[in-house]
C-alpha cells in the first residue's frame, strides 16, 4: 500500500483554501492559515511561510482535517479556537455570547472620542517621516516566503495570532476583517489611516460608563482599557454571559474598573446613579430573516441576535428610560442594523435628545446613533 502523501504548509494551505471556497466560506485562505497555525503550535501566520519546507505529521494532518471539517460546516474560526480580537484585545468567546464584530469597534471609537477629548494634534510636518524606500533586493526563498506572509497579514485577522495573547491590552494588533451578518450586506472597507498626524489625548476626572447588554464584555472592557479614567458598569440578563465577560475583564487587566451586574437593561441600575456615557449593542436582527449568514444564525445565541419583528424592540425599551440615568451633559451611543438608523434617531429626537447624530461604518452603512441627554 502506497504511503500517504506528505504535505508541507504552503501546499496544504492552497488546497484547503480551494476546498473552503467550494463551501462558500467568506475568507478561505485566512481561515486555512489560522487553523494550521493552531494545529502546528505556531505563534504567527508568518511562521507558516518562514518554515515552508516543514513536513506535517500524520497526527497534525488528522487534527487539521477535523478543524477544516468544522469550518466547512460554517462554524466560525473564533468559535473553533474560542477567542476573537476586538480593539486590540483578545476576548474569550463561548456559545453563551455573541462573537465580537469588527463593526462594533466604530461604536467604541465614537464613545472614546467623547470620553478622551483631544489635547493636541502634532502637525504632520512634525511627525516622524519614514525613510526613503531603497530598491528591493532579491530575497532567498525563505525570506521571500516570510515577506509574502507579511503582505497577507495586511488583510486582517479573524482571531489573534497565538503570540498576541500575552500582549498588553492597549497594544495595537491587526484588526479583524469586517464581515456582514446577512447575505447581500455590503462588505465594510478597512478603516483608512488618519492623515492629520499623531493625536495626544488628555486625562481628566473619573467617567461613569454604562454598557447595556454587555455579552462577552467586549465594549465595556475595551472602553476601560483605552480610557484609564473610565469606571464601567456592565449589565446583562444572562449569568453565563456575565461569567465570560468577567473572565475577559480579568484577562485585559481592567477587572478593578468594570463592575458586572445581572439584569434586564436599566433594571440593574441603582437609585441615584447617573452615567456620563451609556453604550449598547442590542439585538437588532429581524426575527425570521432567512438571509443571515450561518456563521451567525447557527452559532451566536438567539437572545443576542433578534430584536423582534422589525429588530427595533430593544430600542423602544432603552431610549425612553435613558434620560433617567444619563448625566445632564452625558451621551448615549447605540449600534443599529442596516436601515434602522433613521428610525432609532427619530425615537431619540422624540424623547428630547440633543445633537442626535448618525455614524457610518467602513462599508458606508449607518451603524451608530448617538445623542446628548435632553435638557432638564
Amino acid at each position: 500500500m502506497a504511503d500517504e502523501k506528505t504535505w508541507q504548509p504552503l501546499e496544504l494551505i492552497k488546497v484547503t483554501a480551494e476546498y473552503l471556497t467550494t463551501k462558500s466560506v467568506p475568507s478561505p485562505r485566512l481561515d486555512a492559515e489560522m487553523l494550521l497555525c493552531h494545529v502546528l503550535g505556531l505563534p504567527r501566520r508568518v511562521d507558516l511561510y518562514a518554515g515552508f519546507e516543514r513536513e506535517i505529521s500524520g497526527k497534525e494532518l488528522a487534527s487539521y482535517r477535523e478543524l477544516i471539517r468544522r469550518r466547512a460546516a460554517r462554524e466560525p474560526v473564533s468559535r473553533i479556537l474560542g477567542r476573537r480580537e476586538f480593539m486590540g484585545i483578545a476576548f474569550a468567546v463561548t456559545p453563551d455570547v455573541l462573537s465580537p464584530r469588527p463593526e462594533t469597534e466604530l461604536l467604541v471609537e465614537a464613545a472614546l472620542e467623547k470620553m478622551m477629548p483631544k489635547k493636541a494634534t502634532l502637525p504632520e510636518d512634525d511627525a516622524v517621516q519614514p525613510e526613503a524606500l531603497a530598491e528591493p533586493e532579491a530575497l532567498p526563498d525563505d525570506a521571500m516566503a516570510e515577506e509574502l506572509a507579511r503582505m497577507l497579514d495586511s488583510y486582517g485577522e479573524d482571531v489573534l495570532d497565538e503570540a498576541d495573547l500575552d500582549k498588553p491590552a492597549t497594544i495595537a494588533v491587526p484588526k479583524a476583517r469586517p464581515q456582514p451578518m446577512r447575505r447581500g450586506d455590503p462588505l465594510p472597507r478597512q478603516k483608512a489611516k488618519a492623515k492629520s498626524g499623531v493625536e495626544v489625548h488628555a486625562g481628566g476626572p473619573e467617567l461613569k460608563v454604562l454598557d447595556l447588554g454587555t455579552g462577552s464584555g467586549c465594549i465595556a472592557v475595551a472602553l476601560a482599557a483605552h480610557c484609564p479614567r473610565a469606571r464601567v458598569v456592565a449589565v446583562d440578563a444572562s449569568p453565563k454571559a456575565l461569567a465570560v465577560a468577567k473572565k475577559n475583564a480579568a484577562g485585559a487587566k481592567v477587572a478593578e474598573r468594570v463592575e458586572f451586574r445581572q439584569g434586564d437593561w436599566y433594571a440593574a441600575c441603582r437609585s441615584g446613579e447617573s452615567y456620563d456615557i451609556i453604550v449598547s449593542n442590542p439585538p437588532y436582527l429581524v426575527e425570521g430573516d432567512e438571509d443571515i449568514w450561518p456563521e451567525v444564525s447557527a452559532y451566536d445565541p438567539p437572545a443576542a441576535l433578534y430584536g423582534g419583528n422589525d429588530g427595533l424592540d430593544p430600542y423602544r425599551r432603552i431610549v425612553p428610560d435613558t434620560p433617567l440615568w444619563l448625566a445632564p451633559e452625558g451621551w448615549i451611543f447605540l449600534e443599529v442594523g442596516a436601515g434602522q438608523a433613521g428610525k432609532v434617531a427619530d425615537l431619540m429626537r422624540r424623547r428630547g435628545f440633543r445633537d442626535v447624530q448618525v455614524g457610518k461604518d467602513y462599508g458606508g452603512v449607518e451603524r451608530v446613533v448617538m445623542g446628548m441627554a435632553p435638557e432638564l
